[in-house]
């Protein structure tokens, strides 16, 4: 019995030599990933700077381009500097709760539509990275939103109407049947004052913008974090 329980004791510092080794292995281990993981988030945030880097570079690109070309021809156009959005008020283009559009508006389209479509068409480094050209319709907050929806939807309509129809003819306008997209926002984005109230003149409008494959991208990959799929 002394023997056996001497073995032991002489046994149990070699285990506990043993086990101290493996959880140092496990330690490492997982040193080892977090390293990784690490280096792989690092790696994705460069990637996705990188990645907004070009669109904002072609974005003002773009916008440039649009500015210099539509000063040269000496049309008065509101354009966003950070996003390239067209904002046409709705006196320009429509009469007051109607979406026939006016011979005026048609007039004010004629000017600039055609170098709007010059530009994103046909400049080849502009077009290999379009995605969409949009038509956004927007409305004050007078009467309910489902009256509101409708009439911007039928206004972007009848701009896109007017904008491939036959009596207006300018060059890469089959092309644009591939990129434009419509949609009616009611008085979902409406434009605020200084004081933060509603200013129902120049929400009522109709926007014209686009949209870059790289930004379709970040779009995608931010759907997904916030969803997590």
């Amino acid at each position: 019995m002394v023997l056996k329980k001497k073995r032991n004791q002489e046994e149990e510092p070699g285990f506990w030599i043993s086990f101290s080794d493996l959880m140092a292995s496990i330690l490492i281990i997982f040193i080892m990933l977090f390293v990784y993981k690490l280096v792989e988030y690092q790696a994705n945030i460069s990637q996705k700077e990188q990645q907004i880097q070009e669109l904002t570079s072609t974005r003002v690109k773009i916008v440039k381009m649009l500015q210099e070309e539509f000063e040269k021809e000496n049309i008065d156009i509101n354009i966003d500097p950070n996003t390239g959005a067209i904002k046409l008020n709705e006196s320009i283009l429509f009469d007051t709760s109607k979406s026939e559009l006016k011979k005026e508006g048609k007039d004010f389209a004629k000017k600039f539509i055609p170098i709007y479509v010059k530009i994103l068409l046909g400049d080849k480094e502009v077009r290999s990275q379009l995605s969409q050209i949009i038509i956004e319709g927007h409305t004050d907050d007078v009467g309910s939103y489902m009256s509101n929806l409708r009439l911007s939807q039928e206004r972007t309509l009848s701009v896109a109407k007017f904008l491939l129809d036959d009596e207006f003819n300018y060059k890469y306008k089959k092309d644009l049947q591939k990129y434009i997209t419509l949609n009616g926002r009611s008085y979902s984005e409406p434009i605020l004052d200084n004081k933060g109230k509603i200013n129902r003149n120049a929400s009522r409008r109709v926007e014209i913008k686009f949209r870059l494959k790289e930004e379709e991208i970040l779009l995608q990959i931010q759907n997904k974090l916030e969803t997590g799929k």
